[in-house]
């Protein structure tokens, strides 16, 4: 794939270096979708986008310039680093800049599945085609709106002028489902389920049905007076607010400039003793963020972030770990999704493929010890990352009385703060779900959420 663009790549290098520019980085990203959209009980819109680019980051005398291109010849990626030379040295000095150093990567077997990747259009439409079959088979006043399956097919390689020169393919399938039923009388609640697999073998037909008896609960919602009790956030409500504010909490970025809430707190007991959060980036079970080395060319590595409710580290590129004279912990991102861009620097540090550990309460243990609460399958509202305060609408809930799942509720508005709910947990289950493709999480049952209605 990267072939003829790796042999570009090193005549970049070459004459670069005969130019006078100190360092130089060429990040190469191969993008490839196939995807279909859904809409009512029908298919809608198919799409096709394949795209390879390059960005180029120099640095030179202590400045960094960046350009990019998706022209793939000699010329253009000349020209781009000739941009990214003279942004560089009409820049201010930035302390801590440096590229990875040439090091072993650890071969990384499962991310990329061939007969995946080839994989054609008719049989995303049929797995759409299962789906709709079996919402519809729920009821007929289910629809779909907003759901997509997606095939990509996608390519990173990076090379410097230390020496670095790596290359990856990553195959994933991943559908965003939506389901919602509506009659003259009424409309009931957006129901969501995410699908991610490197095989195709999901089975959509269940899905459908699984979602649409959701969609179908979401129709008969009650309204719910206020009250106080546990919340039990199901995996996508795990991840939105709970997993996306602790992932930038801990960036050693966030650290520096004095915005991340545990700035002063490492090796200080953050978070309930239960939670346990790592890295897992070799483990091909997790989320798109597997990988072998990151943005910038430094190997990943299994990371334990929180150990026994303590801040173990921050996650490190390699800026911030030049500042504090550490090693970069492998964790350099050019989009928060962890996606190939690259029209951008490598200028966030996230889990590559966080987990969430598990704990020792199945499902039903959970809710059967539970007075009065609330089991929430999604969140929807604002999040500030910064100090974790949260406050939006609870999508897919259920009220729990004396143990037992009683009626789906509308209505239903909850706040609280990330950081005083991970010292507030009741407990943690024990089966792994996979968040937005990201976050590998189980079900955790907080106290502490304000629950409030209409």
């Amino acid at each position: 794939m990267f072939d003829d663009a790796l042999n570009i790549g090193d005549k970049i290098l070459k004459n670069c270096s005969k130019k006078g520019m100190d360092s130089v980085e060429i990040y190469f990203a191969y993008s490839n979708q196939k995807q279909v959209l859904l809409n009512g009980i029908s298919i809608g819109t198919q799409r096709a986008k394949e795209e390879l680019g390059v960005g180029i980051r120099i640095i030179h005398e202590g400045s960094e310039g960046f350009s990019y291109t998706n022209i793939i010849t000699p010329d253009a990626l000349q020209k781009a680093a000739d941009e990214a030379f003279v942004v560089a040295k009409l820049s201010p000095k930035i302390e801590g800049l440096g590229f990875a150093e040439k090091q072993n990567i650890k071969s990384l077997e499962g991310i990329y599945n061939e007969k995946l990747a080839n994989l054609d259009v008719d049989a995303i439409i049929t797995d759409g085609l299962d789906f709709i079959k079996g919402f519809t088979s729920v009821d007929s006043r289910i629809k779909t709106t907003l759901s997509s399956i997606t095939l990509s097919t996608s390519g990173v390689a990076i090379q410097n002028s230390n020496g670095v020169n790596v290359n990856r393919k990553n195959v994933n399938y991943q559908a965003d489902l939506i389901a919602i039923a509506s009659d003259k009388e009424k409309a009931g609640a957006f129901t969501f389920e995410t699908i991610f697999s490197r095989k195709h073998d999901a089975n959509f037909t269940e899905v459908g049905e699984r979602l649409g008896q959701r969609a179908i609960d979401g129709l008969n919602q009650e309204l719910l007076k206020e009250f106080e009790g546990p919340v039990i956030f199901r995996s996508d409500a795990m991840m939105n607010p709970v997993g996306l504010v602790l992932a930038l909490t801990v960036s050693a970025d966030w650290r520096q400039r004095g915005t991340s809430f545990w700035k002063d707190r490492l090796a200080d007991k953050v978070a309930d003793e239960r939670l346990q959060l790592v890295d897992k980036p070799f483990d091909i079970s997790g989320g798109g963020g597997v990988k072998s080395f990151d943005a910038e060319g430094n190997p990943t590595k299994d990371i334990e972030i929180i150990k026994d409710g303590v801040l173990q580290t921050f996650l490190h590129n390699q800026q911030t770990a030049n500042k504090e004279k550490l090693e970069p912990t492998g964790n350099a991102t050019r989009t928060l999704g962890g996606g190939t861009s690259f029209t951008q620097k490598p200028a966030l540090m996230l889990p590559n493929s966080p987990w969430i550990l598990a704990g020792d309460m199945t499902e039903d243990e959970m809710i059967a010890d539970t007075k009065k609460g609330l089991i929430v399958h999604n969140y929807t509202g604002t999040v500030r990352y910064q100090n974790g305060l949260f406050s939006g609408v609870a999508k897919g809930a259920y009220l729990i009385e004396d143990g037992e799942i009683t009626v789906p509720v509308t209505g239903i508005s909850i706040s609280g703060n990330v950081f005083d709910l991970v010292n507030n947990i009741s407990g943690i289950g024990k089966e792994y779900h996979l968040a937005n493709g990201y976050l590998t999480t189980p079900m955790m049952k907080f106290n502490g959420i304000k629950v409030s209605t209409k």
